[in-house]
């Protein structure tokens, strides 16, 4: 009798609780839900999107082992990765004696984007410094999301 009560006891509890989510989920389904875009990409340019894909495939690579480092929570990796994304983020903005087809074609928002990225990198580094997890995923998602706006502006939809 007292084992059946134990075991209704147990059942009612399990059965009140949620079940247990990391705070960081509400940051993780901002950052993987892909921003709502009305029509197509922006357009660039055939020269702006080679420069650009090329870039993107380095950026893929740093953006891999950063996912991976955050999965470990290898902070110092973190750091190394977040640090050299910030670096990296360096297309120039075109200045009015520029007139080159690449200048000349890639929109100021893309390098909004771009800053938004180097802030939210450099965020995430100072986060990993600390090896505070909540902190640390509260950036990356910052991070992320900055990824996903950017590809919802600019990347063709497949």
């Amino acid at each position: 009798m007292a084992a059946g009560a134990f075991g209704l006891a147990v059942l009612t509890s399990c059965a009140n609780t949620g079940p247990s989510q990391p705070p960081q989920m509400a940051q993780l389904a901002q950052a993987i839900t892909p921003p709502q875009r009305e029509g197509p990409p922006e357009p660039l340019s055939p020269t702006a999107r080679a420069l650009l894909k090329e870039r993107m495939a380095s950026h893929a690579q740093d953006m891999s082992e950063l996912v991976s480092a955050i999965l470990l929570f290898d902070c110092q990796r973190i750091t190394e990765r977040s640090d050299k994304i910030a670096a990296d983020v360096n297309l120039s903005r075109p200045t009015t004696n520029d007139a080159t087809e690449l200048n000349a074609s890639i929109p100021e928002k893309f390098f909004v984007r771009q800053d938004d990225l180097k802030a939210a990198a450099h965020v995430l580094a100072q986060s990993a410094r600390t090896a505070n997890p909540a902190k640390v995923a509260e950036a990356y998602g910052k991070v992320s999301e900055t990824c996903v706006r950017c590809h919802a502006d600019y990347r063709p939809r497949d």
